[in-house]
């Protein structure tokens, strides 16, 4: 892929993840606000459930069908990578979006909180409406089109805004378990409108008659989406425990339930997504870098494209690290009204350089196939958080999730970092004895 080209396509989808973040941002700011820590608490546990859920529908297939389909000679071929995976997502969507709604009132009581039901209802169907948006984002990205992808993400977030906002008036006459829902029945709306927009827009895929090479494509997508899923699911399943055992351990500290529902809500509720910031430009960078490496021919195209992927994930990340830094007392002022959140926002900065770095290295390792190595990364990486957390908490309360979290993403970028050069050095070996 030309230079400009992925630029370009960098471009559209960072401004789009711009707005939708920005939306987002506004949105989840205006949640905080109007829900109160507590419901925010349960509202968080019920999202880790519901990102569990949806994590294998979302994570592999999309880097899976873009490979294939970047690497597809003829509008043909790439007409069956998409076939082939939207089969895969249907069977895997529904069955995730059954059993979800199946074990919702046993996956409440293991939450520790019985109001997160009917948040779980409502996110059931989300699974399958997830999976089947993702093989078309990844058909588009391996196509080259950005713009797709982009105009989804944007129709789901204002969806989601005007649903939440049109229901703000029923907040304070309902519970907190019903509070919480809110963004749950928000979130399921919205990903119905993405996928309706992402499918008119993917273009009506060329008729092709059934051929062997289906089952073969089934088979080639489970084996480049199967890593990438069970890397995702270690990230995710870390939230969700880390999610159940942070309000535990924080009691076993000394607070009561509702204050430790309450530190959980500040701290994944309130200052990581702020921490994600830079992620909407360095997920664009991931999303259509992967597809990009796929594409080089050379070793040299491929380091050109890592040193500049790489760097631009740094810079970004630096710099969105020092203004949360500088403007943590006015964010945790006017933005939360809540002075206490300077400091866990200073300390938690550094994660708006690891989580920018962690995502461009995902999409190189992905273009490079090798998702494997990935997988260790991530399970090393959650095996360290979740440990750190259940020994750190109790006595260091939420900043010691905090610095838990951080050991974690930092073991994990540093396997990513490792992985990539040995297999860069590999490669150097092999041209020099080819050139002998």
């Amino acid at each position: 892929m030309a230079k400009t080209d992925l630029k370009r396509q960098a471009m559209i989808t960072a401004c789009s993840g711009a707005l939708v973040r920005g939306m987002g941002f506004a949105l989840r700011l205006w949640i905080s606000r109007a829900l109160g820590a507590e419901a925010v608490g349960v509202m968080e546990l019920a999202a880790g459930a519901h990102a569990l859920a949806v994590t294998p529908g979302a994570a592999g297939l999309p880097g899976a069908v873009s490979r294939l389909t970047a690497r597809a000679a003829t509008p043909s071929e790439r007409a069956q990578v998409l076939r082939a995976g939207r089969k895969m997502a249907l069977g895997l969507g529904c069955v995730l979006s059954l059993l979800f709604f199946l074990l919702s009132p046993w996956i409440s009581r293991w939450l520790g909180d019985e109001r997160t039901l009917p948040s779980l209802w409502l996110y059931a169907p989300c699974a399958l409406l997830i999976a089947l948006s993702s093989v078309y984002d990844g058909f588009c990205f391996g196509q080259g089109k950005a713009l797709p992808p982009a105009v989804s993400e944007l129709t789901e977030q204002m969806i989601r805004l005007g649903i939440i906002l049109s229901l703000s008036s029923l907040i304070p006459r309902v519970t907190v378990a019903w509070r919480a829902a809110l963004p749950a029945m928000a979130a399921m709306m919205g990903e119905t409108a993405g996928l309706i927009s992402v499918r008119l827009m993917s273009g009506i895929e060329k008729k092709t008659k059934k051929q062997r090479t289906d089952g073969i494509l089934r088979s080639a997508l489970w084996r480049l989406s199967l890593p990438l899923m069970l890397n995702r699911l270690s990230h995710t399943g870390l939230h969700t425990l880390c999610g159940v055992i942070i309000p535990m351990r924080l009691m076993a500290g000394g607070l009561d339930h509702r204050e430790a529902l309450s530190r959980l809500g500040m701290l994944n509720g309130m200052v990581m997504p702020l921490m994600f910031l830079p992620g909407l430009f360095s997920g664009a960078l991931s999303a259509v870098g992967g597809p990009a490496m796929a594409r080089c021919q050379t070793r040299k195209a491929e380091n050109r494209l890592a040193r500049r992927m790489l760097l631009s994930a740094f810079g970004v990340g630096i710099a969105c690290a020092g203004l949360l830094c500088v403007l943590a007392p006015f964010l945790s002022i006017r933005l939360y009204r809540l002075p206490e959140l300077a400091d866990l926002m200073r300390i938690c900065s550094p994660m708006a350089v690891l989580l920018p770095l962690q995502q461009a290295l995902n999409g190189l390792m992905t273009g490079l196939g090798l998702q494997k190595k990935s997988l260790t990364a991530g399970l090393l990486g959650a095996a360290a958080t979740l440990l750190c957390t259940w020994q750190w908490v109790p006595a260091g309360g939420i900043i010691g999730a905090a610095h838990a979290s951080m050991v974690g993403h930092s073991l994990t970028l540093f396997c990513l970092f490792v992985s990539l050069w040995l297999r860069n050095r590999k490669s150097c070996q092999a041209d020099r004895e080819a050139a002998c």
